[in-house]
């Protein structure tokens, strides 16, 4: 593998003037640094971008490169998240590439973890993890509901959320880069993309990132809807899906494990809002190539 020196750190972010700086020192004290660190903004209306100009002045040793693009924005384009990362990664430097969000917290090893698959040249994809930041009562029972147990997690077909990711940047470009019509869904669809021209995955379960899962039922079933529409317009693992649904009118319950079954009530809505975002993305669906 060429150094780690050599691979670029990218990620989005829109209006996170409250938490961008939590992200920045948490990739501040990381065992090792990039070799370019650049961040798409899509247009932000609040103090993100001088929040970030600051800190990159005052840590130059972390190399952090401020892209302003308001077409990666959700006010003009349908894929803001997508776009900004495509505009990332087109600017990098680094043939290697490892992929965060700005709302997350990074271990302080999860960069160098997230790298180091690479020094196997087979490597092209590498699978990071992630665990929920937990906060309040309804934090922990959503992510008792949600969030596989690593455990249990099928490392050969794991589809890994681009929270946590790394790849060569020649498997971007064999797929077209990430699929720019929904805003949510994108990574999933950019996963199978890459898995159907063979590129070839590492499942790194010590590089994981804390994430904020829904503070409140409120914003769960609001994050529940979004997750289903976009992959009811994308058609995601269509089959699946559909079969998915049809358990809305049947004891799904039975196929929890015990840990899920104790917040029975709220799993079950959180199916339903999901379901319902499929239902009505299908009725919704984007032209274009995914």
């Amino acid at each position: 593998m060429e150094d780690v020196k050599k691979v670029t750190l990218i990620t989005t972010l829109y209006n996170e003037e409250k938490s961008i700086l939590n992200f920045l020192e948490s990739y501040r004290k990381q065992t090792q640094y990039a070799y370019e660190f650049i961040i798409v903004d899509g247009g932000s209306s609040d103090a993100t971008v001088e929040i970030i100009e600051e800190y990159a002045l005052k840590y130059v040793e972390l190399k952090i490169r401020v892209i302003v693009d308001s077409r990666c924005s959700k006010k003009y384009v349908n894929g803001p998240i997508a776009r900004g990362r495509n505009v990332a990664i087109e600017s990098a430097k680094s043939e290697y590439i490892a992929i965060t969000d700005a709302g997350c917290i990074l271990d302080e090893v999860w960069f160098e973890e997230i790298v180091d698959p690479f020094k196997d040249k087979n490597v092209d994809i590498v699978a990071g993890w992630y665990k929920a930041n937990i906060t309040n009562t309804f934090q922990q029972k959503f992510a008792d509901i949600l969030m596989p147990e690593l455990e249990s997690v099928d490392r050969k077909n794991f589809l890994p959320s681009s929270r946590s990711l790394a790849l060569k940047k020649s498997c971007w470009k064999s797929v077209g880069g990430y699929p720019t019509l929904t805003y949510t869904a994108e990574d999933t669809q950019f996963d199978l993309n890459l898995k159907k021209v063979g590129c070839k995955f590492y499942f790194a379960e010590k590089a994981f990132v804390y994430w904020d899962v829904p503070f409140n039922i409120k914003e769960a079933r609001t994050k529940l809807f979004s997750y289903g529409y976009g992959e009811g317009q994308l058609k995601l693992e269509f089959i699946k899906n559909i079969f998915k649904t049809f358990f809305i009118f049947f004891p799904y319950h039975i196929f929890l494990s015990k840990q899920k079954r104790k917040h029975i009530y709220l799993s079950y809505n959180m199916f339903l809002y999901n379901r319902f975002g499929f239902i009505k993305g299908l009725f919704n669906t984007v032209k274009g190539k995914s």
